[in-house]
């Protein structure tokens, strides 16, 4: 039963600094002699690698000390960079209009003095935050903009980066399989530059994919190589989504206890780096926990803090899973009244937000309520509703193998009628030139080599005919076979959809 709320790494574009010496680039940043541009890079390296994502609110007060000496000595370039800062600082905190609105600062001045690489970055935190919002197709067109433009430049960390973050959106649209070619893509790159903060958030959300593949022995895995990582450079805020997917493992394993620990830890780091987002994500999983044990009173507690976060936020997609649990609790409760009214809530913002998943999930318990009320048009509504999303979220790969099969069929049916076609020509040929020898032994006149002749063609047009006769069986054949496989690949549909688990067994939320 997968009834919970995994996090995604995504990747921002900045420029970070590894194992930073914070006492020489205070040391930079203090001297007074030192050139201007010296002192805002070592201001912004203090901030990147020494407070950004373990203390956002002090590497926002550091950011705007160096915006104002940058305003100062007139380096837009620098002003540009620590209104980036300001903007992610913002979007650790899950505050999403401040952050857009430093975000969109930052560009309109990269644009003023024609600094593509900064563009490049700024679309792709700015399509970060869309897609944290929910709103998939402006984060799509955002990265796509930023990556069309590193591709140019060449920045393999940005676009590795943009790769990652196309990645979150296929796999929160329920295509995985593309979400994992592109974070295979982006933990290559970022391997290749031995980037490790690229490479624990990659790790994490491979590690994720198999988790919903239900592979939880892979999945811990990868998400335990992507903690290590974190651990060892400091990034607090990845740890918290470490652990809070470690816990999304134990919890479908159905180890509560553990679940609960991690769920616990990941909490008390969103809380202490002021990660709404992350708070109100830990506090959903915890949740699903107590309405699992039956502590309904507490469950209903734990959904409310979430969803009043994320209405907070302006998150679609998470105000829709917040929807669901609570939709789902008042279900169990058969306080059919609210299921409905939160159930419905649900469904629209999801199928607003283009979610694929969290419209499965509210279209399958709206079908149960109405069920249960006895409004078979309503009923039967969102039955279809929930089957059309099932296939639409497992038809991409069958449809993919199916194409591969019938490739793979055309080409074999091609083989063996090429085979055929050149048996037939080698053995026409054969009887030509026997035809051919007879009448020249026949001009040499021995009437008994032409009767040898005469019944050697004899005995090889009973062969021609029966390689004949094989042939038209052998294209019989290709042409039974293709209808073979036709009928085992409608076959196999009907059986995936067979298979598919019942509608009453199914109890989940899926990001």
């Amino acid at each position: 039963m997968l009834r919970l709320t995994l996090i995604s790494s995504l990747c921002l574009s900045l420029i970070t600094a590894s194992a930073v010496n914070l006492d020489s680039l205070w040391g930079v940043w203090n001297d007074q002699n030192q050139p201007v541009t010296n002192r805002l890079k070592a201001m912004h390296k203090i901030v990147v690698g020494g407070y950004l994502y373990s203390q956002p609110d002090s590497a926002f007060y550091f950011a705007q000390i160096a915006y104002d000496l940058a305003q100062a000595t007139g380096n837009k370039k620098e002003m540009a960079d620590a209104l980036n800062i300001q903007g992610v600082s913002y979007w650790i905190r899950s505050n999403y209009k401040q952050a857009l609105d430093y975000l969109d600062k930052s560009l309109n001045i990269k644009e003023e003095i024609g600094d593509k690489q900064g563009m490049a970055k700024s679309y792709n935190n700015i399509g970060m935050i869309y897609k944290n919002q929910g709103n998939y197709k402006q984060a799509r067109a955002y990265y796509d903009k930023s990556l069309k433009m590193l591709k140019k430049m060449g920045d393999k960390s940005g676009m590795a980066s943009s790769l990652g973050n196309i990645g979150v959106i296929y796999k929160n649209q329920g295509n995985y399989e593309q979400a994992l070619e592109y974070y295979d893509k982006s933990l290559k790159m970022f391997k290749k530059m031995d980037d490790k903060s690229g490479m624990a958030g990659s790790l994490g959300n491979i590690g994720a994919i198999y988790f919903y593949q239900s592979n939880y022995e892979r999945a811990l895995e990868y998400m335990d190589k992507s903690l290590k990582i974190k651990e060892e450079i400091g990034d607090k805020k990845g740890m918290a989504v470490s652990y809070n997917n470690i816990g999304g493992i134990y919890y479908q394993q159905g180890n509560h206890d553990r679940a609960l620990d991690y769920y616990d830890k990941s909490l008390k780091i969103h809380q202490e780096i002021g990660d709404k987002k992350g708070i109100s994500e830990a506090y959903i999983n915890i949740g699903n926990i107590h309405d699992d044990q039956g502590n309904y009173k507490q469950a209903l507690d734990y959904y409310d803090k979430s969803l009043k976060i994320k209405e907070q936020l302006g998150d679609k997609k998470g105000m829709a899973i917040c929807y669901y649990n609570l939709s789902f609790l008042f279900f169990g409760q058969e306080n059919y009244t609210k299921a409905l009214d939160l159930g419905n809530k649900s469904l629209a913002l999801a199928q607003e937000v283009g979610a694929l998943l969290d419209t499965r999930n509210a279209s399958k318990l709206l079908y149960q309520v109405y069920k249960k009320t006895g409004q078979s048009s309503k009923e039967l509504e969102m039955h279809e509703l929930y089957i059309e999303m099932l296939d639409s979220i497992n038809s991409i790969e069958n449809k993919e193998a199916a194409i591969k099969l019938e490739y793979k069929h055309a080409y074999e049916k091609e083989q063996v009628i090429a085979e055929a076609k050149h048996q037939e020509q080698m053995a026409l040929s054969a009887e030509r030139e026997k035809r051919q020898q007879l009448i020249a032994y026949s001009a040499g006149g021995g009437l008994v080599m032409v009767l040898l002749f005469a019944f050697f063609i004899f005995k090889r047009l009973r062969v021609t005919r029966r390689q004949k006769k094989v042939i038209e069986e052998q294209k019989e054949l290709v042409e039974e076979q293709k209808k073979d496989i036709t009928d085992s690949i409608q076959y196999a549909e009907n059986i995936q959809k067979a298979l598919l688990p019942t509608i009453e067994n199914l109890k989940d939320a899926l990001p």
